[in-house]
């Protein structure tokens, strides 16, 4: 996913003089990849890519985090801004509304009463920040939620206290309960989405993905409720999707946000709510988090980071890198224990995780090229019916065939299918006797193409009694725009009986033969040098009653003595064009002597196959 945030708001919790050009640059070497970078007015935005597994960098803090990791492996003075934010002061009011939470569904829920707000206009500077992080802003208490999330990496919510009733539920949902959103739609929800219910029935939050418009927060309400709850991802994934609802909120919330920065988020937003809003904290701080996760501890050998990464990083640099990240580093002799901070426990849990993090930062580009040592090794040379069937693809292809991969079970049989006993559907009861339905369908799937040749090399599978059966490797194609003398001209590449093979199906040419019957086309070629002499090159034009057999007519033409070539060039109507090449091997063919080789030619023609010199 992607993350816009500002420079100007980087700068509150990065200590640093790089210019934005320097951070977006080295950010994009050993963290996560900016796309861009855009000046707006007096700011700069990076438009930032996060991988899923990195769900601590969709926030500006975690950005900064990184940069303060990175920047200093550049030359580049660099620290993370210490959090300036002040814990409030904690209400006297017992927390006025129930909470009941489900332990399966949410592990972790803050929440605190705020009352008396007197400002609902949202500050300027925190409308650009949003606006420049691709967020609307709406009303100050839910732009305050929304800046808080963005800031610190974990979703908050606002709701009218005095509209959620005497209590909070939490609960699955069943199916087909009725949720309407803050946009005012009504959604059909999927039975075990994770919702939020008053103790009547009566659902009041989609928590994790979208607020209920019965407990919106408006200019009219006395009391708020700043909730923030830690959801199930896998749970939050599936309702998001089946409801097609993607706010910013489900999409972190889905990645598995870190549970403890929630305080974080909490000790915030209290703050914001005070300061902006004039907002005052009117009950005490509940914190249900009955199962807080521990924290896996990851043990490696220094040799192990070394052999990884192909050279020896000293044990001082590897705790510099390790510690700037926020991981807890322990040394005894040269076994490491790293401790990854809360935030990176998901994605950090074995010993090559933490060699892909001290690899990023030291840098890739660091690691010092080589080549591969040792002799190259030798292509291997395909073999047998390997050999046999790549020439045959290789000359196809060559002349604009395309090879199709089709299904060996088929619906429809002919006496000498076989059927299987448990077929999956009725489209796949037999097995294949021959390619033609299969090659026929394919190219019925791709009549947009008005000129095409496809073929197929596989098994048919033919009954043989008492036995299993028969599996006989064929080659079939379908010509499709083709007129017969191209396609027998394509065919010929393959040998003269395939090209005779070649029939009419419905309104395609068609072929098969077994690939065994094509083992001529791997014998060795006999080259002849190159003649001295030069030859005598000549069209002749023969005009026909009937249609020719045009291939017998041009064999005789070729195996004419003192005739080194032989080419049928062109047909119109009954005329057909031959164009001849007389070569004699030692000595260049004078006018007569190439007169007698016409005239025999034509003699032949005439004689034997009834033609006429146009």
């Amino acid at each position: 996913m992607n993350i816009k945030l500002a420079d100007s708001w980087l700068r509150e919790h990065l200590n640093s003089k790089a210019s934005p050009q320097e951070i977006a640059k080295y950010l994009s070497l050993s963290g996560p990849s900016v796309e861009s970078l855009k000046r707006v007015r007096v700011d700069w935005v990076y438009d930032i890519e996060v991988t899923t597994n990195r769900v601590d960098m969709v926030s500006v803090r975690g950005i900064a985090r990184e940069a303060a990791a990175i920047l200093p492996r550049f030359g580049i003075e660099a620290s993370l801004a210490k959090i300036p934010f002040t814990p409030p002061q904690r209400g006297n009011m017992k927390m006025p509304i129930e909470i009941k939470n489900d332990r399966r569904l949410i592990g972790r829920i803050m929440a605190v009463a705020i009352s008396n707000f007197e400002n609902w206009e949202t500050p300027e500077w925190m409308v650009k920040r949003l606006r420049l992080s691709g967020v609307r802003s709406l009303t100050l208490p839910v732009d305050i939620t929304n800046y808080v999330m963005l800031e610190t990496g974990h979703p908050t919510h606002i709701f009218d206290l005095d509209k959620l009733g005497k209590k909070l539920v939490v609960r699955e949902s069943k199916k087909g309960e009725v949720f309407v959103g803050l946009d005012g739609r009504k959604y059909s929800l999927p039975q075990g989405a994770i919702v939020f219910e008053d103790g009547t029935g009566r659902i009041t939050d989609l928590p994790g993905i979208l607020g209920a418009k019965n407990s919106v927060l408006t200019k009219d309400s006395k009391n708020a409720l700043f909730f923030i709850e830690n959801t199930d991802p896998v749970r939050i994934r599936r309702t998001s999707m089946k409801l097609a609802i993607r706010t910013l909120a489900a999409t972190m919330n889905e990645k598995g946000v870190d549970p403890r920065l929630a305080e974080l988020a909490m000790i915030r937003g209290v703050e914001m709510f005070a300061k902006l809003a004039g907002g005052t904290v009117s009950s005490n701080m509940v914190d249900i988090y009955p199962a807080p996760k521990a924290i896996k501890t990851i043990t490696l050998e220094h040799g192990f980071i070394n052999e990884r990464m192909g050279l020896k990083i000293p044990k001082l640099e590897i705790n510099k890198i390790l510690t700037a990240l926020e991981f807890t580093v322990s040394w005894r002799g040269q076994k490491l224990s790293v401790t990854p901070p809360s935030f990176r426990a998901q994605d950090v849990e074995i010993p090559e995780d933490i060699v892909e993090e001290v690899a990023r930062i030291w840098g890739y580009q660091n690691i010092p090229p080589k080549l591969m040592g040792g002799a190259l090794p030798e292509i291997p040379h395909e073999k047998g019916e390997f050999a046999l069937e790549g020439s045959i693809r290789e000359k196809l292809v060559l002349l604009r065939g395309v090879e199709v991969y089709t299904q060996s079970l088929v619906g429809e049989k002919d006496s000498k299918s076989l059927e299987l006993k448990n077929p999956l559907g009725a489209d796949s009861k037999y097995l294949r006797t021959t390619l033609g339905p299969s090659l026929t369908a394919a190219a019925n799937e791709n009549l947009r193409e008005k000129k095409f040749h496809l073929f197929e090399i596989a098994n048919v599978y033919l009954r043989r009694r008492g036995r299993l059966p028969e599996e006989k490797m064929m080659l079939a194609g379908i010509f499709a725009g083709y007129n017969i003398r191209e396609a027998k001209g394509v065919l010929a590449t393959l040998g003269k009986h395939v090209a005779e093979s070649i029939e009419q199906i419905d309104n395609y040419l068609f072929y098969e033969v077994p690939v065994g019957e094509l083992k001529d086309i791997l014998k060795p070629k006999l080259y002849a040098p190159i003649p001295k002499y030069p030859p005598q090159v000549e069209d002749i034009t023969f005009k026909f009653a009937s249609r020719p057999r045009a291939g017998e007519v041009l064999s005789s033409i070729a195996n004419t003595k003192l005739v080194g070539e032989a080419e049928l060039r062109y047909i119109y109507k009954k005329a057909y064009t031959f164009r001849i090449y007389y070569q004699h091997p030692d000595k260049t063919l004078t006018n007569s002597e190439v007169e007698k080789i016409r005239t025999g030619i034509i003699n032949v023609v005439t004689g034997d196959f009834g033609g006429e010199l146009a």
